[in-house]
This record gives structure tokens, C-alpha cells and sequence, in this order.
């Protein structure tokens, strides 16, 4: 009897024959033989059809009431799973936190995961396909002298710091798990603005961020002062165009980080207003 139902709230809302049949994609003949078949099994007349004009008797109506309800919730339904389904395909976005190097653990990535995370950067928007940004690796065997290289340029900021800050410097090249630069590397196109440039390296740099939290790890991006550094810069191999964005430190989560602070839409979402229209003067002159 289910199956019939759409055909007799179809009729039942264009009370005529030939337009409900257009409207289930249905012959007539076909319509009336559904709509026969369905007060067989119903066991009562649900159709009164005369003067080329459908009329519902009790029974039927009862039935067509019934038949919207069960369509309404059918149709709620359908939206709430539409719903759930939604936030199902984005909650791994909506899950991604930044994990401090402290609440990080052993074992990193390896190489192979180490690419697809950069294969995932590589997928980001990318005015002109240029990827202007690249990303350093820091072996494990060579995290000491990275140390060393932190703790010079800590001194170069201020020499007389303390031992503590000193360590903490080096600490920042050791501990995590797994150590990488993101070096933005802007290209010289006409076409394509730095501006745009950077928003590409910045997409990459997240799309690099959520791969690594799809593959289970937690990670930061940490820049600072050390960041601006020139005489680091040129020990990483950086060009004089070229700018370190920050380190990530990668790592199996051992310690959860703390919620997000929820932030309304209405903070970073504004409907635009057409105002009105500027005339030609307050436009400047045109350039051809």
C-alpha cells in the first residue's frame, strides 16, 4: 500500500486525473490502474472521480491525511541524516586542534607519511600553480646542531640570558617527536601578487596540518622570533626572498589539549548590503 501513496497525494492535490499522472510520471491509464490497485488492498473506495473532477471519500481523506503525516516525517527524518551526514564528512576539520610539542609523543612520522602530508599541500589552492613554499625535514641525527643553532640565536637577541632560557631554546629544536619548516618562497610573476602567494603557502600549510591529524598525529606550527633571524635563515639554506614561516612539530597525541574556545559565525560571517551606487567621479578615471 506504501508504494501507492505518492500517487494518491499527487491526485488528491491536482483533484485531475491527466495532471497528477504528469506530475508521478504516469500515463493516466497507468495512474488509475495504481490508485485501483491501492483501494483493493486498502479494502474500501478512496476515489470518486465525475464530471472530470476527483473527489476523495472519508476514507480516502483519512488516508491522505495520514499518508502527509507519514510524509512529513519521513521527510524530517531524511533532513536529520542529511544533517548528520554533513558534519560527519567535515568533523575531522571540526575535531583538528593544535598540540603543543609538551603533549606530544613518540613514535613521529615516517618518510611516507611525512609526503603525503606534503602530497596533501601540494592539493590546495594555488593561483598560477606556482607552490610558492616548501617544507625542511629535520633528521633526528642532526636535531643537535639545529640546538646549537637555536641557542645562538637567542644569543644574538640577548646575550646575557639566562642558562634556563638558553635550554629552553635548545629544547624548542629537540623535543618534539618530529621537526619540519614551512619556508614560504614567493615566486616573481606578474600575474600572480605576493599577496595571493602567501594565501597559497597559508592553504598548504593547512591542508598539510589536517592530513597530519587524518593520519592520527597531533601538531603545532610555531614561529617567534627566531623566525626573522637572517643568520638562522641562511644556516637553513634559506634564499634572501624567502621567509620561515614557523617549525612544526609533529607527534602522537599523549596528553589532550585543551577545548576550543567556541566562537560565534557572526564574529567572521557578514551578510554583504549593496549600497548605493558611486558615480562615475568618485570612481576615478578608467585607464584603457
Amino acid at each position: 500500500m506504501q508504494e501507492f501513496l505518492p500517487y494518491l497525494l499527487a491526485l488528491h492535490g491536482a483533484r485531475d486525473w491527466l495532471q497528477a499522472a504528469r506530475d508521478c510520471g504516469l500515463t493516466e491509464a497507468e495512474l488509475r490502474r495504481a490508485v485501483q490497485h491501492a483501494q483493493r488492498e486498502y479494502g474500501q473506495v478512496l476515489v470518486v472521480a465525475g464530471n472530470g473532477h476527483v473527489d476523495f471519500t472519508a476514507a480516502g481523506e483519512e488516508l491522505v491525511a495520514r499518508a502527509r503525516e507519514l510524509a512529513g516525517a519521513v521527510d524530517a527524518l531524511q533532513r536529520c541524516f542529511a544533517e548528520s551526514r554533513r558534519k560527519s564528512v567535515v568533523a575531522p576539520l571540526l575535531q583538528r586542534r593544535s598540540v603543543s610539542p609538551k603533549r606530544l609523543t613518540g613514535p613521529g612520522p615516517d618518510a611516507a607519511e611525512i609526503d603525503l602530508m606534503i602530497e596533501a599541500a601540494l592539493h590546495a589552492p594555488d593561483h598560477g600553480s606556482l607552490h610558492p613554499w616548501r617544507v625542511l625535514v629535520f633528521a633526528q641525527e642532526h636535531r643537535a646542531r639545529l640546538a646549537d643553532l637555536f641557542e645562538q640565536e637567542k644569543l644574538r637577541r640577548d646575550p646575557l640570558a639566562p642558562r634556563s632560557d638558553i635550554e629552553r631554546a635548545r629544547e624548542h629544536a629537540t623535543r618534539s617527536p618530529a621537526l619540519l619548516g614551512f619556508v614560504v618562497s614567493p615566486r616573481a610573476r606578474v600575474q600572480v601578487p605576493l599577496r595571493e602567494q602567501w594565501l597559497a603557502a597559508g592553504a598548504a600549510l593547512g591542508n598539510f596540518m589536517n592530513a597530519a591529524h587524518q593520519l592520527g598525529f597531533g601538531g603545532i606550527v610555531l614561529s617567534g622570533e627566531r623566525c626573522f633571524d637572517a643568520v638562522l635563515g641562511a644556516e637553513l639554506g634559506l634564499a634572501s626572498t624567502e621567509w620561515l614561516a614557523g617549525f612544526i612539530s609533529l607527534g602522537r597525541i599523549a596528553q589532550a589539549p585543551p577545548q576550543r574556545k567556541p566562537v560565534a559565525l557572526d564574529a567572521v560571517r557578514a551578510q554583504w548590503i549593496p549600497g548605493p551606487a558611486l558615480a562615475a567621479a568618485e570612481l576615478g578615471p578608467r585607464v584603457s
